[in-house]
């Protein structure tokens, strides 16, 4: 099995198949099928296209990044799931990783942000805390006064 690096293309040489089977078993487009024979014509020593698609386009930038079929099925799945729930988010789907991440610190919506951070607490304001408690539980008549 081979790929093409220029467009989303699987090529078969069919001289290196030693008929184990792996390939239909993992192929997740299900279009490989294994016929039992041996060929000894040249056909069986030139690559084979099996299967080939038009890549898909980052809505955003244009680079090619997966295969429309694939794209298409994705959005169609999630389209109803909550996070995907705005026309925004499912147009995501279909941007390459790089504009997808761009496209998300644009929209401000950061799913990480908790708003203005306390400060941070030392041992002395602990201290001072108890100690104050305890100054307004002596005037409150709770505990009695300091010797």
């Amino acid at each position: 099995m081979a790929d093409n690096p220029d467009k989303p293309q699987l090529r078969f040489l069919e001289e290196a198949c030693i008929q184990c089977g792996l390939c239909r078993a993992t192929c997740p487009e299900n279009v490989i099928a294994l016929e039992p024979r041996l060929d000894f014509t040249s056909a069986a020593r030139n690559l084979r296209t099996i299967k080939e698609e038009e890549p898909f386009e980052c809505v955003r930038c244009g680079k090619p990044f997966g295969t429309a079929s694939t794209i298409n099925t994705m959005v169609e799945k999630l389209k109803g799931h909550s996070m995907f729930s705005d026309e925004a988010a499912l147009n995501r789907l279909r941007m390459c990783e790089d504009c997808r991440i761009i496209d998300m610190a644009e929209a401000g919506n950061d799913p990480m942000a908790e708003g203005v951070r306390p400060m941070p607490r030392t041992i002395d304001d602990y201290l001072r805390e108890r100690e104050e408690a305890r100054r307004m539980a002596r005037e409150a008549g709770d505990l009695p006064p300091e010797e």
